[in-house]
């Protein structure tokens, strides 16, 4: 597996972070998980092509996690497309009327040439493009979950947002990356959300390798957040950004 930041940001705008949106390459085939503004720019610029998008999956219905859901469904209308496999959207119940209501406003969101699949998930193990794939809720919405994927001798972790919750352990516990939002510096905590220093001490109770933070508000901007972290978590810790690519499991470096 290779992970692949393509939003760093929230639904403020900034110059260089777009909103939540992550691609991880699986065995077999290539998943987005969340898919926030800007996601299919960013998913082009990382040098993935949409043909090899297989799944889709959404850890909870804000705007700035799932908005290019819709361009991504009208994307796949064109000819280009035709015949491809079919593309697996995964989220909480809700899901189904999410897309509903998206196609009710912008019929051209019917697929056309190729198959969608939705798949509302309840928390527990799913298989998806050649891994194993955990939902785990996530206290942020009622219809939050976090993700857990397990392949080729390694696993990785995404929170979504996230507020405090002893879920996170369980998510990320002994996994190689915990992707895990730090939306606000430590003293700046706003509900709903984690600090540097609170999602550090859920990768250490976790017994992750490295942790990820991202997800991150204006404020963090300056602020030395991995010395933050590194107050309790004595793994290894990167601040995501836009593009950077990331190995799991066995290639992690």
């Amino acid at each position: 597996m290779r992970l692949t930041i393509l939003g760093s940001g929230t639904a403020i705008p900034v110059p260089d972070r777009f909103p939540a949106a992550y691609a991880l390459e699986l065995p077999d085939g290539l998943a987005l998980v969340d898919c926030g503004p800007g996601a299919l720019r960013r998913l082009a610029q990382a040098g993935f092509g949409v043909e090899r998008l297989g799944a889709v999956l959404l850890t909870h219905y804000h705007t700035d996690h799932c908005a290019d859901l819709a361009a991504l469904l009208f994307a796949l209308r064109s000819p280009t497309y035709a015949g491809r496999p079919p593309l697996q959207v995964l989220g909480a119940p809700g899901l189904l009327r999410l897309v509903d209501k998206l196609t009710e406003a912008w019929p051209w969101l019917q697929p056309r040439g190729y198959e969608l699949a939705l798949r509302e998930v309840l928390p527990g193990r799913v298989d998806l493009l050649g891994a194993q794939v955990d939902a785990v809720p996530i206290r942020h919405t009622a219809q939050s979950l976090g993700y857990r994927f397990a392949a080729d001798g390694g696993a990785i972790a995404f929170s979504g947002d996230a507020d405090e919750c002893d879920e996170l352990v369980d998510l990320a516990r002994d996994t190689d990356v915990f992707v895990c939002e730090a939306a606000t510096p430590d003293g700046q905590k706003l509900e709903g959300h984690l600090t540097p220093s609170l999602a550090a001490g859920y990768a250490a109770r976790a017994g992750c390798k490295r942790l990820v933070l991202t997800h991150f508000y204006p404020p963090c901007e300056g602020v030395d957040l991995r010395a933050q972290a590194a107050t309790a978590f004595d793994g290894d810790i990167v601040l995501a950004s836009d593009l950077l690519r990331l190995p799991t499991g066995a290639a992690l470096a």
